[in-house]
């Protein structure tokens, strides 16, 4: 049908970012719209335990069928959006300046240039970054094949409050019908980033229900853990200076390491480009490629090595100094390492 578009993108070179607008950390996002611009549904999003996490035959032969209705009765009663100006990732002034211009523009190029035009003005803040909200920022948890029915509810939640269990289906949020965990996404990442009001909608057992969510101030503020994922996190400090490749069960049982904490190789510092001083900083406190990291500020619990970088540029102050626990040649010590602005 000519009303419907289909736009298949491996390279945002050239893509409008104002109208295909989605979020842009993902490697994969599927938009259903009307040929005026208007999306009826947003079928992406993921979590922090994998990139296939909310994807699957399943959830998007759902959301295609489910679009026709809504886009059926968009036909009867349409009302396209406010044009924008076109915006492309690679004519925005922060990607143009770059030395090296990639040869594929990937979809987290958008938000680097954002980002960093923000960070070269000096107006950049951590709010600026906390974008496309995962739905466990309001307590829900959301099945991966029919993204709607409600899996998990956080004790003392906004979701919580409100009178969601798991169990039940959503229909709306601030009165847009939600039928994907993009859904979800898209009107969260529209409210307001201080303390509001969402209107909820679900029904229990085939009853309608209605409620609010009540948001604090701060309510889109991700932990560490529910960031790690985001490759935005790559341009935020500060940052270690470096990282590598966690070690497996035979590994640490191999080096008497307890198999259920995390430890990790050091497999590169970062003595190059731009944030060289983090890799030659690290070298000063004395870590070196090949060093085995048992914890840092006596963390050693992390997820993954995201977990690690995220937690890092999350909770460590420039300024502060952190106790860094390495294992080389058999030996346990403590090296300090300064964090850098």
């Amino acid at each position: 049908m000519r009303d419907y578009v289909c736009v298949r993108v491996r390279n945002m070179k050239g893509v409008d970012v104002h109208t295909y607008d989605f979020d842009f950390d993902l490697t994969f996002a599927a938009l259903l719209m009307h040929a005026d611009g208007t999306i009826h549904r947003t079928y992406a999003g993921r979590d922090h335990s994998g990139s296939e996490s909310h994807l699957s035959a399943a959830s998007l032969q759902r959301a295609l069928e489910d679009t026709r209705a809504d886009h059926a009765a968009y036909v009867k009663d349409p009302r396209p959006p406010t044009p924008r100006a076109p915006q492309r990732v690679d004519r925005m002034p922060w990607m143009k300046a770059r030395p090296k211009q990639p040869e594929c523009y990937h979809c987290h190029n958008v938000n680097d240039a954002r980002h960093g035009a923000r960070r070269d003005a000096g107006t950049f803040r951590r709010t600026d970054a906390w974008l496309w909200p995962d739905p466990i920022q309001v307590g829900l948890s959301l099945e991966r094949d029919a993204q709607e029915r409600v899996t998990k509810v956080a004790t003392g939640s906004a979701a919580a409050r409100a009178g969601l269990a798991p169990g039940d289906l959503l229909v709306s949020l601030a009165g847009r019908r939600v039928r994907t965990f993009g859904d979800v996404q898209r009107v969260l990442d529209d409210a307001d980033a201080q303390a509001t009001e969402v209107p909820v909608t679900w029904t229990r057992a085939g009853k309608p229900m209605a409620a609010t969510l009540q948001l604090a101030a701060a309510w889109k503020t991700p932990t560490p853990l529910v960031f790690a994922w985001r490759p935005s996190k790559w341009q935020m400090k500060p940052q270690p200076g470096f990282g590598g490749r966690p070690l497996d069960a035979q590994q640490k049982q191999a080096l008497g390491i307890d198999p259920a904490t995390f430890a990790f190789r050091i497999g590169y510092l970062v003595t190059w480009g731009e944030n060289a001083a983090t890799g030659r900083n690290a070298r000063k406190a004395g870590l070196r490629k090949g060093d085995v990291i048992l914890s840092l500020a006596g963390k050693n619990d992390f997820r993954s090595m995201d977990h690690y970088h995220a937690w890092f540029r999350f909770t460590r102050k420039p300024g502060s100094r952190v106790p860094v626990v390495r294992l080389r040649d058999g030996k346990r010590t403590t090296v300090e390492l300064p964090v850098l602005e």
